[in-house]
């Protein structure tokens, strides 16, 4: 089984994957239920976690952790499965009792973005697309 054979759509604002999520940081990508375990690790000291992946997007991510890793604090997120590796560096952008919200930034390498775009454009397949008639902008958005 591959890991999109265990997806499910949460809300949906898709947008074309040329616009990036490091260039345009306001704007709201579709987000995508996604279970798998993912290594977390606190640039600040090291410290390397497993953590539970509950959902992603071009723009970022929310982990379930026990461990309390402060808002603003920059992360590096492995995603592993069968098919793929990206290797994702971010900030955290919210706490809350079970888990962080984290922002990407970059990828460790181009190839790395490259692999998450590619993992959002096949989540994108799996499901049924809605697609407002302009993109949706907030401000502070992941």
């Amino acid at each position: 089984m591959r890991v999109t054979d265990v997806i499910c759509r949460e809300s949906a604002t898709p947008l074309p994957l040329a616009i990036s999520a490091m260039t345009e940081p306001n704007v709201v990508y579709p987000r995508f239920a996604l279970a798998t375990t993912v290594v977390v690790r606190e640039t600040a000291n090291g410290a390397a976690v497993l953590a539970r992946l509950k959902n992603i997007s071009l723009s970022g991510c929310y982990l379930e952790t026990p461990r309390e890793i402060p808002e603003k604090s920059r992360v590096r997120v492995v995603l592993q499965t069968a098919d793929m590796r990206a290797d994702l560096w971010g900030i955290v952008q919210r706490r809350d009792q079970a888990g962080i919200g984290v922002r990407f930034t970059n990828g460790s390498t181009v190839e790395d973005w490259k692999a998450l775009e590619l993992l959002i454009q096949e989540l994108e397949g799996k499901t049924p697309a809605k697609r407002p008639a302009s993109p949706t902008l907030v401000p502070e958005a992941f």
